[in-house]
């Protein structure tokens, strides 16, 4: 015997960011309204409504993105009767099994994330190690060098070191900036209960 239990998630949210100029996206859109800024609509606050069916029945972003959100806990009982050398034997046991799910609706609602810096560096550190194995192998064979540092391979680390460098200070920016627009926007948009259109609060 199986029983589950679905237990909503609450979704911590970071401090909220600088306000935004709103937008609406149509229901047709598969990307975030946060992702399209190239269709923009503005709505005054005091009457907001639906830009496509003019519904007052909107739901905010945020709080349908969290019901979306389900912790599930299902508890087994096991009970068997099980024949042996000794003669019948009953078997009890029980297991609890833990998991997560999120709705499809609440994917596509998701909050814009910030970039990894773990990420970076994990990639980073794989890409370099497997390129300039490579370059010193290939170095080490064509040249006939057992020389550890050669000029291929310091101008490769070069190139390796400069390209890390701008990389990281492109996460700087997404994560000081974009990041606080894109979840500024998240915030303050609102979802149609009626066509599904997404709106984002002037």
């Amino acid at each position: 015997m199986t029983s589950q239990t679905r237990r909503p998630l609450q979704h911590r949210r970071p401090k909220s960011p600088d306000q935004e100029p709103t937008m609406a996206a149509t229901e047709g859109n598969v990307l975030p309204v946060w992702a399209q800024p190239a269709q923009l609509r503005f709505v005054s606050s005091p009457d907001l409504r639906c830009p496509n069916c003019n519904s007052t029945d909107l739901k905010k972003v945020s709080l349908a993105y969290q019901e979306g959100l389900f912790h599930v806990v299902a508890h087994t009982r096991l009970r068997a009767v099980v024949l042996g050398g000794s003669g019948p034997d009953l078997v009890i046991g029980k297991a609890t099994t833990r998991g997560f799910h999120q709705s499809v609706l609440s994917k596509k609602l998701s909050p814009p994330v910030k970039w990894s810096y773990r990420k970076l560096v994990l990639w980073w550190v794989v890409l370099f190690l497997s390129a300039g194995w490579i370059i010193f192998y290939i170095n080490a064979v064509t040249g006939n060098s057992s020389a550890v540092l050669s000029p291929p391979l310091i101008l490769f680390s070069l190139l390796s070191a400069a390209t890390f460098l701008l990389l990281l200070v492109l996460f700087w920016r997404h994560n000081k900036f974009a990041y606080k627009r894109r979840y500024s926007r998240w915030e303050r948009s609102f979802l149609c209960q009626r066509c599904g259109t997404l709106t984002e609060r002037e």
